[in-house]
């Protein structure tokens, strides 16, 4: 004798879910490939994906020239880095009209791009931000914490930020443990944006950025004790 199950409907809130889990899959952490169109986002779609709460909570993306992409995972040196650069450049915001930002987004509307820097350096306009994104011409510096994503902060952000004009870009460089320092951004004739300018500090250099001259800013101060002591 064979028994037949009964047929079970399935539960249309699962159904939901399962369909945005596939969407989020989709859109996350595709890369371009040759012959193959993107269908690329603007910055204002992507903000309706946020207030519609289409990403979860923990869920690290930003938006880079249209394109969604995912976040490393923060572990422990990339944690501490950051919590160096901001113990190191937090006696700046006794000066007046500064912040700082920690892992916050800014927008680039020319190339519909919304990246979320490690630190970002920039002028205070006060109550304006409760509203908006701070904007290029509003930074003074910004700072990667690379490691898995150094490549890419060399490379696709830099020249992000290059296009963007923003003056200044720092890499904290977990590989090497050295503060790489670019500067002087310019558009080629192909139209590639590009910093003319790179300086590559080790243990025992100092740095000022260009916006606070007076204000040196010493590599050994941004390592931990462990590769201080190295």
């Amino acid at each position: 004798m064979v028994t037949v199950a009964p047929r079970v409907s399935p539960d249309p809130s699962s159904q939901v879910e399962r369909k945005r889990s596939r969407s989020r899959e989709a859109v996350l952490p595709i890369s371009p490939v040759e012959g193959v169109s993107l269908r690329r986002f603007t910055l204002d779609e992507y903000h309706s994906l946020i207030e519609t709460g289409f990403f979860d909570e923990d869920e690290r993306v930003e938006l880079l020239e249209g394109i969604l992409v995912s976040l490393s995972p923060i572990y422990p040196p990339h944690a501490n880095a950051v919590d160096l650069l901001l113990l190191v450049f937090s006696s700046l915001l006794t000066r007046g009209g500064i912040r700082l930002r920690v892992q916050a987004p800014i927008s680039i509307i020319d190339s519909e791009s919304e990246p979320e820097p490690d630190l970002i350096l920039l002028k205070d306009m006060g109550a304006e931000f409760a509203n908006r994104h701070p904007s290029p011409s509003e930074v003074f510096l910004l700072v990667e914490v690379a490691e898995s994503s150094l490549s890419m902060d060399r490379s696709k952000k830099g020249a992000l930020y290059a296009q963007a004009g923003i003056p200044e870009y720092w890499i904290w460089n977990l590989v090497d443990d050295v503060l790489e320092v670019y500067r002087d951004p310019r558009s080629s004739s192909s139209g590639e944006a590009l910093y003319q300018t790179k300086l590559t500090l080790s243990q025992g250099m100092k740095v000022a950025p260009l916006a606070f001259p007076d204000f040196h800013v010493a590599v050994d101060d941004l390592l931990s004790p462990a590769a201080d002591e190295a």
